[in-house]
Order: C-alpha cells, then sequence, then structure tokens
C-alpha cells in the first residue's frame, strides 16, 4: 500500500543543506559520516512531534556550531524559528583556551542555557542529548572506564556524570515522552545511582496492608498509616508514568521549601505490584474548601474569601527564573500533544498563549477548591503537580471554570456543591482577590480564555475529548 501524500518539501531542504553542510565530516572517533549523528538527532524528535520546523532543526542543530553556515544563513534559508533553535543548540567559544579548560565553563553554559530554553528548543535538544547518550552507552558496553580518556573532559567520567546529569534537570519538561525516559535509563546504566541525587530515586518498597483507605482521587488513591498518624499515602495509577509521579515529588519539595503550605513530602514508593507512589506528612482532621462548601453551603462566603486570601498568598510568591517549569511553555506543551484540535486551531491558541502577560509569581496550575484544604484553623495546597511559574491569570481561569462552567453533574459529584453555590463562590472569592469594588461579571469576562484554556488540563488527564469546553477555549481567544 502506498504510503499517505505529505508536502515534505520543507524538510526535505533542510535535509539536503545539513548533509552539504556537514559533507565530508566524520563523527569523531565512529568512522560514520557526521550527518548519521543529525538524522538520528531528527528521527528522536520525530518521536516526540511532527513539526516539520523542529524536525529540520534537528536536522541542522550542528551547522552553525561546527561548520561554515550561520544563524543568517539558516534564517534566509528556513525563517526565524528554526535559525533561533539552532542558535539555542550552538556551544559558545571560548576564545583560544584549550578544550580542556574551558570544558567546565562551556557545559554550564549549555546546561544553564537549556533549562531557559523555549520548550521547541527543549524537543530539539532531546534529539541531541539522547543520539549523544546512545553513542556514550555503547561505547561504554564495549570499553568500560577505558571510553573516558577519549574525551576533553578533564575529570573523565565524573564530569561526564555531572554533564549529564544537569543536562536531565534541563530537560526534566519532557520527562512524560519515551525518549527522556530513555535518556534517564541511559545514564543510569553508564553512572548508575551513587554519586548525587539520581534523576530518578530508587523506589522504597511499602506493604500496602500498613495502610487503610482514606480516599480516591483523579490521578489515584490515597491512604492513611495504620499505626503512624503522621504519614499518608498517594497511590497512582497503575499507568501513570514514573517520571510524572517523581515530578509532582520534587515539585512538592520545592513548593514546601519556598513556605507556600502545603503538606511535607517524604519519600517516592512502590507497593511492589507495579504502583508507584508518595508519603507524605498527614494532616489529620483535614477537609477540603470543595467538601466544606458542600457540607455547609451557608458558609461559602466565609470559605470562598478565605480560598481567596490562600490563593493571594501563592501570587505574591515570586521565584527566580528556570527554578520551575514556565506556565506558557507548560501550556504549549499540553497544546501540542493535544490530538483532540486541528492545526489551525492549535496556532490560534498558541499565539494567544503567546500573547498572553508575563509573570514571575508561583502558580499551582490546577488551582480549584478542590486542590486546597482546611485543618486546624490553617490552610493548604495539594496536588502539586502543575506548579509553575508565570502570570496569575493562569490559575484564576480554573477557578472560574469550576464556579461558573463546570457541568452541574460534575460538580455535584466531584465538588460536592450545587451550581448556584458555586456561582456565589465565584462573586465572594472576586470581591477578596481583588478588592470589594471588583465587578465579579467584568473579571468573568476577562478571564474567560485562560478558564477556556485549562480545557487543556481536561483532556490531557482524561486521556478523552470534551467538546463543550474545547468550544469554551476557541470561542473566547
Amino acid at each position: 500500500m502506498a504510503n499517505n501524500p505529505l508536502d515534505t518539501n520543507f524538510l526535505d531542504r533542510a535535509i539536503k543543506f545539513a548533509v552539504d553542510a556537514h559533507a565530508g565530516t566524520e563523527r569523531r572517533g565512529k568512522g560514520f559520516p557526521y550527518i548519521v549523528h543529525c538524522l538520528e538527532a531528527m528521527a528522536i524528535v520525530a518521536t516526540i512531534t511532527n513539526d516539520q520546523e523542529l524536525l529540520a532543526a534537528a536536522a541542522l542543530h550542528d551547522t552553525v556550531e561546527d561548520t561554515d553556515v550561520t544563524a543568517d544563513d539558516l534564517r534566509n534559508a528556513f525563517g526565524e524559528r528554526v535559525a533561533r533553535i539552532v542558535e539555542a543548540e550552538s556551544e559558545p567559544q571560548m576564545g583560544d583556551l584549550e578544550l580542556s579548560k574551558s570544558w567546565h565553563t562551556r557545559k554550564q553554559a549549555a546546561i544553564d542555557r537549556l533549562a531557559n530554553a523555549s520548550h521547541d528548543a527543549k524537543i530539539v535538544a532531546m534529539g541531541d542529548k539522547l543520539s549523544n547518550m546512545r553513542a556514550i552507552a555503547h561505547d561504554y558496553r564495549k570499553m568500560s572506564e577505558a571510553l573516558w580518556s577519549k574525551f576533553n573532559a578533564p575529570n573523565g567520567r565524573a564530569d561526564h556524570e555531572w554533564h549529564y546529569r544537569g543536562l536531565a534537570r534541563s530537560l526534566g519538561e519532557l520527562a512524560d515522552t519515551f525518549a527522556y525516559q530513555e535518556f534517564i535509563a541511559l545514564i543510569t546504566e553508564v553512572f548508575g545511582t551513587e554519586a548525587g541525587e539520581p534523576p530518578i530515586p530508587k523506589a522504597e518498597p511499602i506493604d500496602l496492608d500498613d495502610y487503610e483507605y482514606a480516599g480516591e482521587g483523579a490521578n489515584g488513591t490515597s491512604y492513611n498509616h495504620k499505626q503512624n498518624p503522621d504519614i499518608m499515602l498517594k497511590l497512582y495509577r497503575s499507568d501513570a508514568p514514573i517520571d510524572i509521579i517523581v515530578n509532582e515529588l520534587n515539585l512538592s519539595k520545592k513548593v514546601y521549601e519556598l513556605g507556600i503550605p502545603s503538606p511535607k513530602p517524604g519519600d517516592f514508593v512502590t507497593d511492589g505490584k507495579g504502583q508507584y507512589g508518595i508519603r507524605f506528612e498527614r494532616i489529620t482532621d483535614k477537609i477540603s474548601f470543595a467538601r466544606a462548601v458542600g457540607n455547609e453551603p451557608a458558609r461559602v462566603e466565609e470559605f470562598a474569601r478565605k480560598f481567596a486570601r490562600l490563593c493571594l498568598e501563592l501570587h505574591h510568591t515570586h521565584l527566580p527564573k528556570g527554578m520551575v517549569p514556565d506556565i506558557k511553555e507548560v501550556n504549549l506543551k499540553m497544546l501540542e500533544d493535544n490530538p483532540y484540535l486541528t492545526k489551525e486551531e492549535k496556532e490560534r491558541i498558541a499565539k494567544f498563549i503567546q500573547d498572553a502577560p508575563e509573570g514571575d509569581t508561583a502558580i499551582h496550575g490546577d488551582l480549584q477548591f478542590g486542590n486546597a484544604i482546611m485543618a486546624k484553623g490553617n490552610s493548604y495546597f495539594i496536588d502539586l503537580g502543575d506548579f509553575a511559574c508565570g502570570h496569575p491569570n493562569f490559575d484564576l481561569g480554573m477557578v472560574l471554570l469550576v464556579c461558573c462552567y463546570d457541568d452541574p453533574d460534575f460538580l455535584r459529584e466531584v465538588f460536592h456543591m450545587e451550581p448556584e453555590t458555586a456561582s456565589q463562590f465565584w462573586v465572594y472569592f472576586v470581591k477578596e482577590y481583588y478588592g470589594e469594588d471588583a465587578d465579579p461579571d467584568q473579571k468573568r469576562r476577562e478571564l474567560l480564555p485562560y478558564c477556556g484554556l485549562k480545557n487543556l488540563i481536561i483532556e490531557r488527564n482524561a486521556g478523552i475529548p470534551f467538546p463543550a469546553y474545547r468550544e469554551l477555549l476557541l470561542d473566547n481567544i
């Protein structure tokens, strides 16, 4: 059967350009043409995206660094986006310094640059770094420790371990891709887990018989320890990727260390039967804001205002760039991975995300009254797997969604309240968050595009399309 027709002219030109640029050069010490590495990087990127500009950038990623091609050459031939990504991939030169003397400086600069790079650039970098790591793993299997003498790194194996673990941290937002998971597996195979904190920690075994069921959530089940009242367990569904769980653990640690009110995270665990989870410090006598309102709707104003004050505290916490994922990049990644939107729809949504206000405040990422709890006069955030940095509007859109646009039956089943009560919650929330003179209807209109944007989270988590929420998104951007 013939292959489906596809316009590949742009990518074909990029591949030919790369072949010509690298003609007559060898992949160092390999005996095969250098272009093989570039095409392998492109093939890896193709496991993440079918965007031909990103595939082209992967094929061209070493042209500026290793050949006479300039960024302007690429810009003229393939456009600004491709040129910018290749520039981000190109390692800066250190004048006349010997390679061994400039090695650490160059690699640290590359790690830092990658940590702050765009999502597009990280995808292309993933192709390059995984191709490199595959080569190292292949040679290590044949040569063992003798391998490290072939490189310019002054401290051999230790330097390379430091470098690749740093790259893994910088590429962490790609943790749910098979390419990243292979990258981590190869790092562990070559370097083991003895030096420094491993990218994926060892899961401590637990006996689930030591725990009692406490409740069900969207991502898994919670349990309380039968003997130790200070321990609770969040056990994820068996189909949850390990990297996603580790990402929530790492983000939860950062949130707790920042002083944002949240349960103290513990260790990464497994029941030995294919399920993994996180132990947290247990907060006793807790109740979610959603359940509290559902139980006592007459107190909706009290609870809404208290929730708003908790959100204000969160949104007044400023974070250094690169400490946690950028909320725009997170949304662009979810948009790219969404299979229910057309190319034209994605382009419209991407433009809205890119044009949205910048910010540097803490963002919960899935902010709604079910993801915050009260206990003994204190309030805490929970479910921090989408924690990020950016503008508060990206959080407030979710608050609006659950208060004013959620399906009534879903609202009753999951959040335990009637639609009319949820609408009242929004009014009091706005008055406390923005000030007593704020108009809830005006704020609703301002935040509607961000409200619709939360469809990306909903469809990602559910794995099925939600036409009504998608229309809310597309009708308001």
